[in-house]
């Protein structure tokens, strides 16, 4: 699978995702870092990392997933995420 992007949450913000070694697993990074759309969860609100990784997200299903990472993500922008990931064409389902 290759690196793809998308909108995600109520600002839209730009993420792109990179597969890893692990079956459905993928790293989380801010496509434009200087966006401040981490505003949008004040109180969740984190500095962006200089590489833009936000975390890493192992997805099993549309409503089965873990997430790791510093980035502010609501629970509704994970289920998006997974949600979008489990329509990619090369996910592989368990």
């Amino acid at each position: 699978m290759k690196a793809f992007e998308i909108r995600v949450g109520q600002g839209q913000r730009l993420l792109k995702f990179q597969p890893q070694d692990k079956v459905n697993q993928f790293k989380i990074y801010a496509v434009d870092k200087a966006e401040d759309w981490i505003g949008y969860e004040q109180s969740r609100s984190v500095d962006v990392p200089q590489d833009g990784l936000l975390g890493t997200i192992t997805v099993y299903s549309d409503h089965h997933f873990d997430f790791d990472g510093p980035g502010a993500f609501t629970g509704q922008d994970l289920l998006s995420i997974a949600a979008q990931i489990v329509k990619h064409p090369q996910f592989k389902a368990e």
